[in-house]
């Protein structure tokens, strides 16, 4: 629910989420040819868990980071879904420009749209229809013809996102009692757990990175999963979350920017067109549930 007044306060912090998280794609795009997936992974979640453990240890309200006893067996069955998605996620971003993954990443949204349909009765507008069939449009322009590693990208994205909008769907309904904090500082404990056994089971404890990769990974692991989610959360509190949405849809026009600045990456002619129409698409999407929720 929106703190009435400051609206422009949460556009800014989520316009900062957005810049955060653009980082997180170009230090793993720059990072992971350098070091394999899972030593990157196992350094990447390792310095997230000390932030958060740094966190849980300086405050002063142990409960915001609490999971209630009723819902563990819930807990771990998302977790499941958080880690699957997560490595997939990382994954994607390996075998494609970080860019167009960026632009496939709003597919997540969509799907969380029509779940909300499916199991919350929330209504669909025509507006909402438009939207949706030009984000396809886009999607078709920006598969067609990129090659069979962005075709497996684009499958792998819409399972991550099937799996990441079935946890937005179960937090929003089932886990209203539980801090967002705690989900995330779960997610992250649980995203090491997993990384450190693959890594001992394939390897043994994996080589230390260079000073300047660990630097880099330490940053991206700070904008990532912890500051990052702290500015969204933070600037949902300011703002209404249909309002966020339009907001965070933007953040492949930051990625797409990185790219070009930092890893003189730069998609194809037609997968840049594709990716702007699915942002049109996209925000007609949200523009149509935000003007439903207006109105009831």
């Amino acid at each position: 629910m929106e703190i009435h007044g400051k609206p422009l306060k949460g556009y800014g912090l989520i316009l900062l989420a957005n810049v955060t998280l653009s980082i997180v794609f170009l230090i793993t795009k720059d990072v992971q040819p350098r070091m394999g997936l899972y030593p990157f992974l196992f350094y990447w979640f390792l310095c997230a868990s000390v932030y958060f453990l740094a966190t849980m240890v300086r405050g002063n309200n142990l409960k915001t980071f609490t999971i209630p006893r009723k819902w563990l067996p819930l807990t771990v069955l998302m977790g499941i879904f958080e880690v699957s998605a997560t490595f997939l996620f990382f994954y994607t971003i390996r075998l494609m420009n970080p860019a167009v993954a960026s632009f496939y990443g709003n597919i997540s949204i969509v799907m969380t749209v029509l779940l909300g349909i499916i199991f919350l009765k929330e209504h669909f507008t025509t507006v909402e229809a438009i939207g949706g069939l030009i984000l396809g449009i886009g999607v078709v322009l920006m598969t067609y013809k990129s090659g069979k590693a962005v075709f497996i990208g684009f499958l792998l994205i819409l399972l991550l996102s099937l799996l990441f909008s079935i946890n937005t769907i179960l937090i929003k309904v089932v886990l209203r009692d539980v801090h967002p904090l705690a989900f995330s500082a779960y997610r992250t404990f649980l995203l090491f757990s997993t990384t450190a056994v693959i890594v001992l089971f394939r390897s043994g404890a994996p080589p230390f990175p260079g000073l300047y990769t660990f630097a880099e990974i330490a940053i991206g692991a700070f904008l990532g999963p912890f500051a990052g989610v702290l500015l969204l959360f933070t600037g949902l509190q300011y703002l209404e979350a249909s309002k966020a949405s339009l907001v965070r849809a933007t953040n492949p026009l930051m990625v797409l920017i990185g790219s070009y600045l930092w890893l003189r990456q730069v998609p194809t002619r037609a997968q840049v067109i594709g990716g702007i129409i699915t942002l049109v698409g996209i925000e007609l999407l949200l523009w149509g549930k935000f003007k439903v929720e207006h109105r009831t």
